[in-house]
């Protein structure tokens, strides 16, 4: 086994690329931006909302953003003090939360994120538009960012990460593939680690359901409140502990050699 593997949380060699990485040595940068711009959740989903696309507006452009804030800021030192992973990140709307909780009061290394960007299921989903956002808040060096489906395996190693989230963004594949990102969540999250995930009601208890078969047993399932409701859809939040069979893993770091 090489030494990128051994001392790296990937279980692929050479890792694959860091969008932030790869963008901040080019020669072109994206415009810089005075506040983060996170774009609309499925245009067609707004579209579809007909009378009720104020509520889907709200839920989008700021009542997402308001739970995730209660959500995160509920996550102790600790958990943030590992690895983390926001699958599905899209914009950078959850993954920047969890990055800035790693950065402050002292850095204790970055936050990864995965996503296939497509634009159909966030307005101008990019890499570039979510490096855009990192350096507007600061958090370049705080933020690791790869294109993998998340329907597929995931290129990290077994029981790495603390915490994994997921906004909204599983309901977008079949069911299969859904059963699938759930198993490599499963698979990628640390012993004692959390997952959370927010999504629309209809799916989430599906999630659940994996967790439970596969021998989790700390799973919860509540209402995502008026924040959330897109149109007449509302949303449901899975929060789950993987069992603590053995000791957590070390914080593993990127090898330089």
């Amino acid at each position: 086994m090489s030494s990128v593997i051994a001392n790296s949380i990937y279980n692929c060699d050479p890792p694959p690329q860091d969008h932030v990485a790869t963008i901040r040595a080019s020669s072109t940068q994206p415009d810089a931006l005075k506040k983060p711009s996170y774009g609309l959740d499925s245009p067609k989903g707004l579209m579809l909302s007909n009378v009720a696309a104020p509520l889907y507006l709200y839920a989008s452009l700021k009542g997402k953003r308001d739970l995730w804030d209660d959500i995160i800021d509920k996550l102790s030192p600790d958990q943030v003090a590992g690895p983390v992973l926001d699958v599905g990140c899209g914009r950078g709307l959850v993954l920047l939360k969890l990055a800035q909780r790693k950065k402050t009061p002292r850095p204790t290394g970055p936050a990864y994120g995965i996503d296939i960007f497509n634009s159909a299921d966030q307005t101008g989903n990019s890499p570039t538009a979510t490096y855009a956002n990192a350096a507007c808040l600061s958090l370049l060096d705080h933020v690791i960012l790869h294109t993998a489906n998340f329907t597929l395996d995931f290129p990290f190693r077994d029981d790495v990460f603390n915490v994994i989230t997921a906004s909204l963004a599983l309901h977008n594949v079949s069911s299969a593939s859904r059963e699938s990102a759930i198993g490599e969540v499963i698979r990628v999250c640390a012993p004692g680690g959390e997952v959370i995930i927010l999504d629309l009601m209809g799916y989430v208890s599906g999630y659940r359901k994996i967790f439970l078969q596969h021998g989790w047993t700390d799973v919860s399932l509540d209402l995502g409140g008026a924040k959330v409701m897109f149109g007449l859809w509302p949303c449901q939040l899975l929060k789950a502990h993987k069992p603590n069979v053995g000791p957590r893993p070390a914080t593993y770091h990127i090898s330089a050699n």
